[in-house]
């Protein structure tokens, strides 16, 4: 279970809105988990589908509104409550109205799971030679296998796939190893000059080999070739091993968010 923790100790520049870079990573990965199950309250998204993805499943309060808040507050978790799903928010620099998490900390939603959202430039450069076989496949094929990859229920799967096929943008996805039964999987997402890293998993007997850095910079490096001029990806800020590969990889942070709920999921 995640732990909670004071958003008082993300760094001030982490929660700053008015990097245009950050504002476009934001925006692409808000586009990358599109799902069926969503609607608008007043200015804020809520998503209550089944997904792995969390941003998939809570409110992104991504406009001001003029309603008051605790109105607000409450058809988002009626919502939300139809499909079997907490009361959910996450909080990022753009999130609205200001002070929307002060506001959810005074009604007792307490935050957790701090995560990073990681950038870099793309560069023109040569990706290593995989000592696997790679197969670049379609989204259908590949949120199957890769939902089975990090081991998601069926029913999460099924969901997943049908977001990976409505996706209307270029994707570029790869699986590793054996093409029924991969050891690892990731995928880059575009979105303008913005590459979304996402789905990035290892099989757990096969890390430390460096196949996840490998499939990392071939997806890159696919991913410039397509137009990209930027790349970003979320990890949760604890997740020490998964930072420093990205760090050695060129990402720094550029921005924090986290989820505010009554009760950690």
């Amino acid at each position: 279970m995640a732990a909670a923790f004071d958003p008082r100790s993300v760094p001030e520049a982490l929660r700053d809105a008015r990097d245009a870079l950050a504002a476009q990573a934001e925006d692409a990965g808000l586009n990358a988990t599109h799902v069926r199950e969503q609607a608008l309250v007043d200015g804020w998204l809520v998503r209550f589908a089944n997904s792995r993805a969390k941003r998939a499943r809570c409110v992104n309060a991504i406009g001001d509104g003029r309603m008051p808040i605790d109105e607000r507050i409450e058809r988002a978790a009626a919502l939300l409550a139809a499909a079997g799903l907490p009361l959910t928010f996450r909080i990022t620099p753009f999130s609205q109205p200001q002070g929307l998490d002060a506001a959810l900390a005074e009604r007792g939603f307490v935050a957790f799971e701090e995560s990073r959202v990681m950038y870099r430039t793309l560069e023109v450069g040569t990706a290593p030679a995989s000592a696997l076989p790679l197969h670049e496949v379609g989204p259908r094929e590949f949120a199957d296998k890769a939902g089975r990859l990090y081991g998601d229920a069926p029913e999460r799967i099924a969901v997943d796939v049908e977001r990976a096929v409505s996706f209307a943008g270029t994707g570029i996805r790869l699986l590793m190893g054996e093409r029924d039964a991969p050891v690892a999987a990731g995928c880059v997402l575009l979105d303008g000059s913005m590459a979304g890293l996402y789905g990035v998993h290892t099989q757990a007997e096969m890390r430390g080999r460096g196949y996840a850095a490998t499939l990392i910079e071939m997806l890159l490096q696919r991913a410039q070739n397509a137009g990209a001029r930027y790349a970003c990806l979320q990890v949760g800020a604890g997740n020490a091993v998964a930072r420093a590969l990205y760090q050695r990889l060129g990402f720094s942070d550029c921005y924090a968010y986290w989820y505010r709920a009554r009760e950690i999921e």
